[in-house]
C-alpha cells in the first residue's frame, strides 16, 4: 500500500510533460529510447509514469463514479495493483495528439518495432484483453529489461504468460 520505489528519478523535460518520475534504470532506458526516436523524427513523450497509492486511489475512485466498478476495472487498476506504482510503467503520447490516440500515430508504429530494444513492452493489447483483463492501451509500456522484452518480441505473449512460464516458480 505504501510502497514507493527508492530510486525514482525525474525524466528529462525534453521527453516528458511536466515532472515525471520512473525508477533510474527505466528512466535511463526511456530517455535513450525517446532520444533515439527523436533523432529519427519521432516524438515519444512520457505523460504518466510513477503514481503513488493515494493518487491511484483517487484516479480509480473517479473512474468508478463516472463508469461504475465493472467498467472501471477494465481500464484502471485499483490502488496497490497499478504498474504505475512500481515506477516501471509509462504512458506516452507524440506531443501533438492525446495519449488515447497514440495507437494511430507513426510513433506507435516506431514503438512496435523498437521499444523492446530498450527493455519496454506494450502491456495491454486488443488480442490479450481476455488474459490481462484490461482494454487495449497502445500508450502503456512497461519496462522489463532487454532480456525479457526481446524474448517477448520474438515469442509474442503477454507479461502474464511470461511470468507464469518463467518467473512464477
Amino acid at each position: 500500500e505504501d510502497y514507493v520505489p527508492n530510486d525514482l528519478e525525474t525524466i528529462d523535460s525534453n521527453f516528458s510533460s511536466g515532472s515525471k518520475e520512473m525508477v533510474k534504470e527505466a528512466k535511463d532506458a526511456f530517455e535513450k529510447m525517446a532520444k533515439d526516436a527523436k533523432s529519427e523524427g519521432y516524438n515519444i513523450r512520457a505523460v504518466s509514469t510513477y503514481r503513488s497509492y493515494e493518487y491511484q486511489e483517487k484516479l480509480y475512485s473517479n473512474y468508478v463514479k463516472a463508469d461504475g466498478v465493472e467498467k472501471a476495472d477494465t481500464y484502471s487498476a485499483r490502488a496497490g495493483s497499478s504498474e504505475h506504482q512500481t515506477g516501471l510503467a509509462v504512458d506516452v503520447d507524440n506531443i501533438t495528439l492525446s495519449y488515447t490516440s497514440f495507437g494511430k500515430t507513426k510513433e506507435y508504429e516506431w514503438m512496435q518495432k523498437n521499444a523492446y530494444k530498450y527493455g519496454f513492452i506494450l502491456r495491454y493489447t486488443k488480442e490479450a484483453e481476455f488474459i490481462t483483463g484490461y482494454q487495449e492501451e497502445p500508450w502503456h509500456y512497461r519496462y522489463v529489461g532487454t532480456e525479457i522484452s526481446t524474448y517477448i518480441q520474438n515469442n509474442p505473449m503477454t507479461y502474464e504468460e511470461y511470468f507464469v512460464r518463467f518467473l512464477d516458480k
